[in-house]
């Protein structure tokens, strides 16, 4: 049962006279036929001149009322009442008969009809006797509202106890996810989102619950960001807010194909202010949304008395996101003031993700190390322990939701935590015993201020977005037993076609063009590179016209922000016309290997992160050289 709004038209609240009935009469005298079609004007009326159209119009539709004559069929009719309260068992039976058939009509009655009427019969007798039905329905109409308002209000007041109890919850977030659980329950609505306000005067707001199936929604942002987010999915908006008070605001999501339980509740439009309240919420939903904004300010107000809110995870040794919300919020600050950069970093590890592979192929390998044997899921709790090792002791882990980590990195700049995101993947993977594989499952995007964005909504957003393109990277469908650089670079030009999502921006892409069209585009990319500040190039050297001769001309007099490693692949066995570029830079990453043959490059190119660091560690190793310390 869900929570019924004010002005919600039920049809317990239709008026009496409004109810419309279906109405039988089985009778062959022709004059009484003309009076019911003059009297019964409103209702349906059904008419059959023998007992078998009778039933057969009874079987077709049941009736609500039905007058039958009990005389027809030389007092078949009698039967026909009996027969009737079979085939409609709630219908209203009276009987008619003449003044020689009163003993059969009072038989009809104890047979369960609910009247007799003399023949001929008068216009106000059937008005009457449809008037005392329709009565009758509307009382137990009535009765059936009263019931289901009882109900509704002895579960409205549970909900407000359980909302009134928040004030008394462990932190925010627990509170944010009882009161997800409460509205999502009283509204009927598929799924739910409870966003929080970070500050008292801000107007960033952070997520602090998630119920059901909305696992797009942002886990920061400005309250512009999430009400374009509610306008994108469809989703209601409910303020909590109480006049000059705010608390936040919680997205309830309706279940497929019903219409919206909240006719005035507010539906963010993108042409509208921001700071323009909502109108008036009607009933419990307005009840509940001022409750738990007054219980939100209680427990907020409880935080700061007692010395502020939880700042670390209760189930990891990782921070809270409110403490790293505000912790980044500094950061960006001092970073706005002095020129800083900072990075962070998304950690997401997918639930239905296996952390070994059911198949060598599904893996790839960065060592020639044995295989790794199959184990259980990644767990959470040490994946979080893994990554506090591997990150320094300023940097900040916090923990977003069950499967879901945010790294912020102070002072560190793309290409520094590049390394920090290899060490991540190899401390996890040695946890599993698998050193040098890429652990399947464990997601990591990174973003760098001021490169990929000025706040941190703008940067938790571009961090997501990398992660999840990692899982779709050519990296892991490349099969252990691809050892050196030629069976590698067959299998990655035969699988480039079928990536996962071919549109996306680091999906890897065909390349066949000549020579100098070749330089040209590695040239590019390099200048690209360095205009972002510090820049990791390994590039493939070879006589005569190839990208390592020209790299090395554009990058002239060596530069202590630049780290270059041109490799002579002829040594290694069938690379002796591979041309290969890798790019790890500031504000991005860039791979590139083809077979220079006939003045053709013909290979692929990809910005995949995982692909240029996974081909720079492999060519140093063809050579003998470990490009990464």
């Amino acid at each position: 049962m869900t929570a019924s709004l004010e002005g919600v038209w039920s049809p317990g609240r239709a008026p009496v006279h409004d109810t419309s009935l279906k109405v039988l009469a089985v009778i062959a005298d022709e004059a009484t036929h003309t009076l019911f079609s003059r009297v019964i004007t409103s209702d349906e009326l059904m008419l059959a001149g023998d007992l078998a159209e009778g039933i057969a119009l009874a079987e077709a539709a049941a009736p609500d009322v039905a007058f039958i004559d009990v005389g027809l069929g030389e007092g078949a009719g009698l039967a026909m009442v009996h027969h009737l309260k079979a085939l409609a068992p709630e219908a209203t039976v009276f009987a008619l008969a003449t003044r020689a058939e009163l003993e059969s009509g009072a038989h009809a009655v104890a047979l369960g009809g609910a009247g007799l009427f003399l023949l001929p019969l008068g216009g106000d007798e059937v008005l009457n006797a449809l008037g005392s039905v329709r009565q009758r329905f509307g009382e137990r109409a009535l009765r059936i509202q009263l019931e289901q308002e009882s109900a509704r209000s002895a579960r409205a007041a549970g909900w407000i106890a359980r909302v009134a109890e928040l004030a008394d919850a462990r932190d925010r977030s627990a509170a944010a996810q009882q009161l997800a659980e409460v509205f999502v329950e009283a509204t009927g609505a598929a799924a739910g989102a409870v966003y929080l306000t970070v500050g008292e005067r801000s107007s960033e707001l952070a997520r602090a619950a998630l119920t059901g199936p909305l696992d797009r929604a942002p886990a920061y942002g400005t309250e512009a960001d999430i009400l374009d987010f509610a306008r994108r999915e469809q989703l209601v908006v409910v303020p909590l807010a109480l006049r000059r008070l705010t608390a936040g605001h919680l997205l309830l999501q309706k279940e497929p194909g019903r219409s919206s339980a909240f006719p005035s509740v507010r539906r963010p439009d993108s042409s509208a202010s921001t700071s323009r309240r909502a109108p008036l919420l009607d009933g419990l939903v307005k009840l509940l949304a001022t409750q738990a904004t007054t219980a939100l300010a209680l427990l907020g107000e409880r935080e700061r008395s007692t010395g502020g809110a939880a700042i670390k995870d209760p189930a990891t040794s990782a921070y809270s996101f409110a403490y790293y919300v505000d912790v980044a919020g500094r950061e960006i600050d001092k970073a706005r003031r002095y020129g800083r950069r900072f990075t962070i970093a998304t950690i997401v590890i997918e639930a239905d993700a296996s952390a070994a592979p059911d198949r060598p192929g599904e893996v790839a390998f960065w060592r020639t190390t044995p295989p790794p044997p199959p184990s259980s899921a990644l767990n959470p709790g040490q994946v979080a322990e893994h990554l506090l090792r591997a990150v320094r002791d300023t940097d900040i882990l916090a923990r977003v939701e069950e499967n879901e980590f945010h790294l912020l990195m102070p002072e560190t700049a793309g290409l520094e935590a590049h390394a920090c995101h290899r060490r991540m993947l190899a401390r996890v993977a040695g946890s599993e015993k698998r050193a040098g594989y890429l652990p399947k499952g464990l997601l990591v995007g990174v973003a760098t201020f001021p490169h990929d964005g000025q706040g941190l909504a703008q940067l938790l957003r571009i961090a997501r977005r990398r992660a999840d393109a990692t899982k779709s990277s050519i990296v892991h469908r490349i099969p252990q037993d691809r050892r050196s650089i030629g069976d590698i670079f067959s299998l990655l030009v035969r699988e480039a076609p079928a990536a996962e999502v071919p549109f996306a921006v680091s999906a890897p892409r065909s390349l066949d063009l000549p020579v100098a069209d070749a330089v040209m585009l590695a040239t590019s990319v390099v200048r690209n590179a360095l205009r972002g500040g510090a820049v990791f190039i390994l590039v493939a050297h070879h006589d005569g016209l190839s990208l390592g001769a020209q790299i090395r001309t554009l990058l002239g007099s060596p530069r202590e922000d630049v780290v270059v490693h041109t490799l002579d692949l002829r040594s290694s066995p069938g690379c002796d016309d591979i041309e290969a570029l890798c790019v790890l830079a500031e504000h991005g990453a860039y791979a590139l290997v083809g077979r220079n043959q006939g003045g053709f490059v013909k290979g692929i190119h990809a910005a995949d992160p995982l692909l240029a660091d996974f081909l720079a560690e492999r060519l140093g190793r063809a050579v003998g050289l470990r490009v990464f310390g």
